[in-house]
């Protein structure tokens, strides 16, 4: 007896993100074949690393992927990120068109714009995605992706690229965590400025936007998908909100922040404080109807109680 169910592959639902998606299709009622790597996998799930080709033999075909894989970690060396990012977008386009995939869902960045990711009005047609220019040869974790992305583009395949902000919730590795530690810092201020827009997305809003993206069918492009786009300082003021902290601000700004590579949260707010890092998503909200469902000051406590 076959189900009748709606069926997709999710690459990495032992993540963060991957494993929020995951949640959200079960509860939506789609039979869900995910993959896990840090941990062993439990039942229904499969044990796979993007790096291997033949890992992939264990897959259903003739249904969609998402694939949610990647390295948080944006410390980890160059040639890692390339392994994992570049390697694994080759393994799973292999294995896709051997497989007859309808449809593969790359959860891609908006740090394929390099260090156009700092500014106002990031949007698709205006910022270039930089995988080989010599002006992001340092940031080696958006170049990796910026190429897997080009690969995808580039394969023949039908496809869909979101292009993800900073991703916000329970248990976030990077943002949250780091605003707590700056929010904490009794000796040194937040650096001034915060009136241009920030993009962030809830967790708990990439699964509905996969929905109607597979709902809709392949967009055979990559587009912006932000869920809110708040003034910096709103957002430091609902996270010390949410955690019962001053919010306090220097006078003046140092240039130190703006290349502290060994305080990567300190630089971050120091540009965004500057110059905002806006990603306008209209383009994907006009073409799947897709609207974020919750309020933002909702998401960021949720966020915020989601830190140790």
């Amino acid at each position: 007896m076959t189900s009748d169910k709606p069926e997709l592959i999710i690459i990495g639902s032992d993540g963060f993100i991957g494993s929020a998606i995951k949640e959200y299709f079960l509860q939506a009622g789609w039979k869900v074949h995910s993959t896990v790597y840090f941990k062993s996998p439990a039942k229904g799930e499969i044990k796979l690393d993007v790096t291997r080709k033949e890992d992939f033999k264990q897959l259903p075909q003739g249904i969609p992927l998402i694939n949610t894989s990647g390295l948080p970690d944006q410390s980890a060396s160059a040639a890692l990120m390339r392994k994992v990012h570049v390697g694994g977008m080759k393994n799973i386009i292999h294995w896709a068109r051997s497989a007859g995939c309808p449809h593969v869902i790359q959860l891609s960045s908006v740090s394929v714009y390099g260090n156009a990711t700092v500014g106002t009005g990031r949007t698709e047609a205006a910022t270039p995605r930089r995988s080989r220019s010599p002006l992001t040869a340092p940031l080696p974790y958006g170049r990796s992706k910026a190429r897997a992305e080009e690969l995808l583009e580039k394969s023949g395949l039908p496809w869909s690229a979101p292009r993800l902000p900073a991703v916000i919730g329970p248990g976030d590795s990077f943002f949250s965590r780091q605003l707590k530690k700056l929010l904490e810092d009794k000796n040194r201020p937040l650096p001034p400025g915060g009136d241009k827009p920030v993009s962030i997305i809830p967790v708990d809003e990439t699964g509905p936007l996969l929905e109607a993206i597979l709902n809709h069918g392949p967009m055979n492009t990559a587009l912006n998908a932000a869920a809110f786009h708040l003034p910096w300082k709103t957002i430091l003021e609902a996270y010390a909100e949410a955690w019962e902290l001053p919010l306090r601000t220097a006078k003046a700004g140092t240039i130190r922040d703006y290349i502290n590579f060994s305080n990567p949260g300190r630089q971050m707010a120091a540009y965004y404080a500057a110059y905002g890092a806006e990603f306008p998503d209209n383009r994907i909200r006009e073409l799947l109807g897709w609207q974020p469902s919750e309020n933002w000051e909702k998401s960021i406590r949720a966020a915020a109680a989601g830190v140790n």
